[in-house]
């Protein structure tokens, strides 16, 4: 494998003196000088038209236990629908034992979160809910997107809010990333001040025993083109829950690296206006992948790519890969909903599993796979993974994902693999065919 590999890596040198490549997603290279090569010996090459198959799926869960930013929100587009994160957070003691004094009164309680970004129309307005846990989380566990956590009845917040994520936050003349501020009902105020005593405040074990944290959650988005998905860092000093009582005094929860902390992603598809994508994501069409293909992040939807093509036309003689790239372009977005900074690509292994492919350990700037906006494309150099094709080697398929997709919503629709579509998903080979002769 390691020996053809050089060969083909030196017919690469080779064939760079002969052809000039313009690597744009949309321009075929020129060849040049091909009247100096012995034809009975070499023939150098460049192919577009190996048939290609993919198609897009559910994906499955993924994990959202203390990741870098928790997501809120609720989002409805016309293509997929409706989509809904929330989160689950453990609290912490900022001082251990704090003495509230005999009978204390409260003036307000605020839970602050620091906008990090969002996805989507911000100018919706949305209400979120606050309960608190019934059960207990463990910041040592692993958790899943589809995680569910029983929690109280009694709502601690129920507040409407515009959001105001581009906004700052002006402290002692510096200017901070914008925060919103919920406030907390008397329900909360009660737990600390009436129901818990000395000994549930004496740690924060035995605080995170008495109260098992909040359920942070907002309601449907009504319509297409409506809300918007929302990205706090609550390990930011300014994220916290603060109690303010007898008019000077406060008491911080704060919420640390210690902290369990859960995303909670739900996706409703019935709603999509997309018939292809209802066709082909829910009904399960396959075929439907000729037309159009998706992306979304947050456990959403992923797209399965093979090179049925590629068997019959490695028949007609021994072949070394110079370079293939997958080419990969997508719609043009709506307003508010900027396609995925980049994507990332595995190869699927006979068991179904995500593996790297050899291009991809190569590096990033080799690799590929960010959004060029110019063109409107993604592209992926895979030059090893179709020489391994070409030798053999069995093909189970890739699988593209969004980057980011525990914390990012982004969601893109590409072009579909027919050919006779103006623009589609295909391969581009630079080859090399040596004669048997």
């Amino acid at each position: 494998m390691k020996a053809f590999r050089v060969f083909s890596f030196i017919s690469f040198l080779f064939v760079a003196t002969l052809v000039f490549i313009n690597t744009s997603c949309n321009k075929k290279p020129e060849t040049i000088g091909l009247d100096l090569v012995d034809y009975n010996k070499l023939y150098v090459g460049y192919d577009t038209i190996i048939a290609i198959t993919a198609y897009s799926s559910f994906e499955d869960s993924v994990i959202t236990d203390e990741t870098s930013q928790n997501l809120l929100g609720s989002q409805y587009t016309n293509v997929f629908g409706l989509t809904n994160t929330s989160f689950y957070t453990q609290l912490r003691l900022s001082d251990i034992q704090p003495d509230f004094g005999e009978n204390p009164q409260a003036d307000s309680v605020v839970f602050t979160m620091v906008y990090s970004g969002y996805y989507g129309n911000i100018n919706t307005e949305q209400t979120v809910k606050i309960f608190e846990i019934n059960e207990n989380l463990y910041s040592d566990s692993a958790y899943y997107s589809n995680s569910s956590f029983e929690v109280k009845d009694i709502e601690l917040a129920n507040f409407i809010f515009i959001p105001n994520p581009n906004d700052s936050v002006l402290i002692d003349t510096v200017k901070y990333a914008a925060e919103l501020r919920i406030p907390l009902n008397e329900s909360f105020i009660d737990r600390i001040f009436t129901d818990a005593d000395s000994t549930d405040l004496s740690s924060n074990d035995d605080f995170i025993d008495f109260f098992k944290g909040l359920y942070v959650i907002t309601e449907n988005a009504t319509a297409p083109g409506e809300g918007a998905v929302f990205y706090f860092d609550l390990l930011n000093d300014r994220s916290d829950v603060t109690i303010y009582y007898n008019d000077t005094l406060s008491y911080q929860f704060v919420i640390n690296y210690y902290n369990a902390r859960v995303g909670k992603f739900e996706h409703d598809y019935s709603l999509s206006t997309d018939q292809t994508f209802i066709g082909q994501v829910v009904n399960g069409d396959t075929t439907l992948g000729t037309e159009k293909l998706y992306l979304q992040g947050l456990a959403g939807v992923k797209t399965t790519v093979k090179f049925p093509g590629l068997a019959e036309w490695i028949e007609s003689g021994n072949i070394a890969i110079s370079q293939a790239k997958l080419i990969i372009p997508a719609e043009q977005p709506a307003d508010e909903l900027d396609p995925p900074d980049n994507l990332i690509l595995f190869s699927l292994n006979e068991d179904g599993q995500y593996v790297f492919t050899a291009d991809q350990l190569e590096g990033d700037d080799y690799f590929g796979g960010d959004y060029n906006s110019d063109l409107n494309c993604y592209q992926f150099r895979i030059s090893f993974y179709i020489q391994d094709l070409v030798q053999g080697i069995p093909e189970y398929g890739l699988v593209l994902f969004p980057s980011g997709k525990s914390v990012k919503a982004n969601q893109v629709t590409l072009l579909g693999t027919d050919p006779l579509l103006p623009q589609h998903i295909k391969l581009e080979i630079i080859y090399t065919r040596l004669n048997s002769e």
